[in-house]
């Protein structure tokens, strides 16, 4: 890329940048569009040099013009370095007295504002960014950091308990860096704001002034983040640039996010389910009058077909919704672990054949809470991790249950693929759907019976093995 002779040219941060619309030459890394209109060029004073090379370098979709940041996008920029420089100081500072853990995880809060910053740069210069672009621009260093924060918080389990508190609350507070994907950011900051208290109590009862101040410092940054984002991005990054949401090149994936966990039920879920239960005792075992399994399949298909519901009728259909409602969305998943977990204390006092069978399916379940947390990769993959533990133990029983241990470590590597696919940064929800009316709040998204879905007794379908378009999974 470069200009035509004679292009007259002014300077943007100490770099000639000419003013004229700049003629088609090969760009970098031996990419050849076909024309200009496909690359988008912009004329006089919108294009740069260094920016237009930087769109390739990015890897940005063709039709993305990159073009110089209008001044009031460069305030926000501005704006964003004042927040680093005083309120995000003032937090890492505080992380740094209360040492061990805290001290990681303020370490890691700095390195995602910083990629932050490095994003919100990049996604300025993009004309009409779409979310699809801005999601990308997204991963990466960003997603890393965010990693870090969760792995942080996870690490605190092993910490002096007085520190777990702590941990959990910066944890939940940086949720709000999910901002840049949402229509109303200032809303969603305020949420993640108004959350800091649930844990931030808990923190200052502990008394000592290191205690407060890291309350304070990060009640002040998420302030800080709120006022940025109501003056530069009231209405979202997007529409920031000048771009709304353009269904010609950004299609919400509603129907890959849902047919893909359709495959992960169909390829991973029902094997496991045929496995358990056909599984016959362990050698030497004596009469069972009841068979545990038989109730751990059932559960294990509820959970499945509960999240399913919820994917097809909800995420992918609605916008994020409020703090309030997603607790009415998640009863149906929360109610299946609940029950999963008193089975799991039978068993124990039962002390049957199936005890450790039993253990090792629910402890592995809570994979299924990916869908509250703001990392569910990095949720999942901690749990899986920690399964081989009891599947040794049940592989040991022989052939066919080694052979249930393999089925279920299996389903819970399919819903790992499956997390990092499409929700690696939380629930995908639809940027583009519908607001969940409040009087919604308390509806159940349990599919009636008739909906042709498999039932949690059976494992089987009343209707035809697929549904159509629109209808639950």
């Amino acid at each position: 890329l470069g200009p035509p002779s004679g292009c007259r040219q002014g300077y943007m941060g100490g770099m000639a940048v000419p003013t004229m619309q700049y003629a088609m030459q090969t760009p970098p890394h031996g990419h050849q569009p076909s024309t200009p209109a496909k690359v988008g060029y912009m004329s006089p004073a919108q294009c740069s040099v260094p920016s237009a090379m930087e769109c390739w370098r990015w890897g940005l979709p063709q039709g993305a013009v990159v073009v110089s940041a209008k001044p009031k996008l460069q305030a926000a920029l501005v704006a964003y370095d004042k927040m680093l420089a005083a309120e995000l100081k003032a937090f890492t500072e505080a992380c740094k007295k209360l040492g061990g853990a805290v001290q990681a995880q303020g370490g890691a809060v700095g390195e995602l504002f910083a990629a932050q910053r490095s994003m919100l740069e990049k996604a300025l210069k993009v004309q009409r960014p779409t979310m699809e672009v801005i999601g990308k621009l997204a991963s990466g260093e960003t997603q890393a950091a965010m990693h870090k924060v969760e792995a942080a918080c996870e690490a605190a389990a092993e910490a002096p308990a007085t520190l777990r508190p702590h941990t959990r609350m910066v944890s939940g507070a940086m949720s709000a860096m999910g901002w840049v994907m949402v229509d109303e950011p200032g809303v969603y900051v305020k949420d993640a704001l108004n959350a800091i208290p649930v844990y931030g109590r808990q923190v200052r009862d502990l008394g000592g002034d290191e205690h407060a101040a890291l309350v304070q410092a990060l009640t002040g940054l998420i302030k800080a983040l709120r006022a940025l984002v109501e003056a530069h991005f009231a209405k979202g990054l997007v529409k920031a640039g000048e771009g709304l949401l353009d269904s010609e090149k950004y299609t919400y994936p509603a129907m890959d996010i849902v047919q893909s966990y359709r495959l992960l039920v169909t390829n991973k879920l029902q094997p496991f389910l045929r496995a358990a239960r056909t599984l016959p005792p362990p050698a030497g075992s004596g009469p069972l009058l009841s068979n545990p399994l038989e109730r751990l399949a059932a559960l294990c298909d509820a959970i499945f077909l509960a999240q399913a519901t919820m994917i097809d009728t909800q995420v992918t259909k609605l916008r994020p919704p409020p703090e309030e409602a997603l607790a009415r969305i998640l009863e149906p998943t929360t109610e299946v672990l609940n029950d999963l977990e008193e089975l799991e204390e039978q068993e124990h006092g039962a002390a049957g054949p199936f005890q450790t069978h039993v253990q090792l399916v629910a402890s592995g379940l809570g994979a299924l809470a990916w869908v509250s947390v703001a990392s569910p990769p990095l949720y999942v993959t901690e749990i899986l991790n920690s399964v081989p533990t009891l599947s040794d133990k049940v592989s040991a029983l022989g052939k066919e249950h080694a052979e249930f241990a393999a089925l279920y470590k299996d389903l819970l590597r399919g819903l790992l693929g499956y997390v990092k696919e499409h929700h690696s940064s939380g629930v995908h929800w639809n940027p583009a759907g519908k607001e969940m009316a409040a009087d919604t709040w308390g509806e159940s998204c349990v599919l009636p019976p008739s909906s042709g879905c498999r039932t949690a007794e059976h494992g089987q379908s009343d209707g035809p093995d697929s549904v159509g378009e629109g209808g639950p999974v």
